[in-house]
């Protein structure tokens, strides 16, 4: 069998040339199928591209000098802050001679905030045991006259010395 070779005359591929010169451009992305983004704002397109370059700038001019062996630039105003919390951070850890011990207490802390987080969940999901616990509160502290003021006066100490610092 022989291989069939599409021909085209001279008048055809003008005539396509024609047609194509006159349809409007896919609304489809080519390929998928799926709707083609819309394009970007005249002022939205430029407005972060400086902010990229000049980060992407600032980034290569630090991994020059880091491997020059010279000191990296100067952080941001930005990250002056943060940046002075963790040199504060640091000193202080420096000032700690028993690192092992304060460790093993921050670890031991989030592991019993974790644990007691989850013990309150399993028992906010028992169905009646949330019920009971709200009517217990409000029988020692709602129900009469001399808890409900006590009551009221701790919250009012509580809340005076949140707000005075």
């Amino acid at each position: 069998m022989a291989p069939t070779v599409a021909t085209t005359t001279p008048a055809a591929a003008a005539a396509t040339t024609a047609v194509a010169a006159e349809v409007k451009p896919a609304k489809r992305s080519v390929g998928l199928g799926l709707p083609a983004l819309p394009p970007l704002l005249p002022g939205l397109a430029s407005h972060g591209q400086p902010r990229v370059a000049s980060f992407c700038k600032r980034l290569a001019r630090n991994v020059v000098a880091m491997a020059a062996g010279e000191a990296p630039a100067a952080p941001l105003a930005a990250n002056a802050e943060i940046t002075e919390f963790i040199n504060a951070l640091k000193q202080e850890w420096d000032r700690i001679e028993d690192k092992y011990a304060v460790t093993t207490l921050a670890v031991a802390a989030s592991l019993g905030m974790w644990s007691a987080g989850g013990v309150v969940s399993a028992i906010d999901r028992l169905p009646i045991v949330p019920g009971l616990m709200e009517a217990w509160f409000a029988y020692r502290n709602l129900l009469f006259k001399p808890d409900r003021e006590a009551f009221f006066a701790k919250v009012r100490e509580v809340y005076e010395d949140i707000i005075s610092g």
